[in-house]
């Protein structure tokens, strides 16, 4: 294997793991706020990738594609919590079984969003055809722009984030919502509005994530079927609910899969992340990076 060689796999690891980095990150806002798994996480990316592309295609820049697509992505994600999740976890006892609710909510509206996209926009993969200029030289080798613009936007993605959990007051009380929403509620925190201002969010990052994906992959009613295991793989080897984790656990997972594939062939690279999720279960059941919390009697 040539270095040229190296490096450009390299460059698509990476590239291709901060996307399932981003998609991890949706998985773990709303892991970290509200302590439940979200299985229709993946059609939220489909639906911003196809708005993002309907967009571009109607003459919008991409930059302002992708904020309107995240922000129109937001509004329906939020709709569909306040419709459809809470009246669900209220007919169902509330958030003490909100496991197997939300697990099979999760998919249920994972089945009806990806059946409407097939409906609404047909079963015929759609490209986006933007152009990101030419390669970019570096010494010997070259890097294709838009490789950098998936990574430059992951990475700033991630670090407002990480300041949001971290600095914030929204982003505190996502934290305490999480570890307990009785008493997050007696402490005036308004559990209805942070977990609205969760889904949101993740809504956005999903969304962002779907359309730098589509400037690699074709957009497709069912492209999240695989990307969405793949980012609860991320998730788990870096550590559920853990911002830099998610990043992290994604990066690798892109970097050790795209070299797995051109290894072992690139229709086997789909079970590395699978067992790479395994062993980290095995041996390590938090995650690489998981957060570690403190109690006090």
């Amino acid at each position: 294997m040539s270095l040229e060689m190296v490096f450009d796999l390299l460059v698509v690891g990476v590239a291709v793991g901060a996307i399932y980095g981003l998609l991890a990150l949706s998985v773990s806002i709303i892991y970290a706020s509200l302590d439940i798994i979200h299985f229709a996480q993946g059609e939220i990316f489909t639906l911003g990738a196809f708005l993002g592309f309907f967009l571009y295609t109607a003459g919008v820049p991409l930059v302002f594609a992708i904020l309107l697509a995240a922000a129109v992505t937001c509004l329906i994600a939020v709709i569909v919590q306040k419709g459809i999740y809470n009246p669900i976890l209220k007919l169902s006892g509330g958030f003490s079984v909100r496991g197997l609710t939300f697990v099979v909510a999760g998919f249920g509206m994972s089945a009806i969003l990806q059946n409407s996209y097939w409906l609404l926009w047909g079963a015929v993969s759609k490209n986006y055809g933007a152009n990101f200029g030419e390669k970019i030289a570096v010494g010997t080798m070259a890097i294709q722009p838009v490789y950098l613009v998936i990574m430059g936007v992951a990475l700033l993605l991630m670090v407002l984030l990480a300041l949001l959990f971290s600095r914030t007051k929204i982003g505190l009380a996502m934290k305490a919502v999480s570890y307990n929403k009785d008493i997050s509620l007696l402490m005036g925190i308004d559990v209805n509005r942070v977990m609205s201002f969760s889904f949101g969010l993740a809504a956005v990052m999903s969304a962002v994530a779907g359309i730098l994906s589509a400037q690699i992959i074709f957009v497709r009613y069912n492209m999240a079927m695989t990307l969405l295991l793949k980012a609860f793989s991320a998730a788990v080897i870096g550590g559920l609910g853990n911002v830099y984790g998610a990043m992290l656990g994604g990066v690798l997972l892109g970097i050790v899969e795209t070299f797995g594939g051109s290894v072992i062939g690139a229709q086997y690279k789909d079970i590395i992340s699978f067992i790479i999720m395994i062993g980290i279960l095995m041996f390590k059941p938090s995650g690489l990076f998981a957060t570690r919390v403190k109690q006090k009697a």
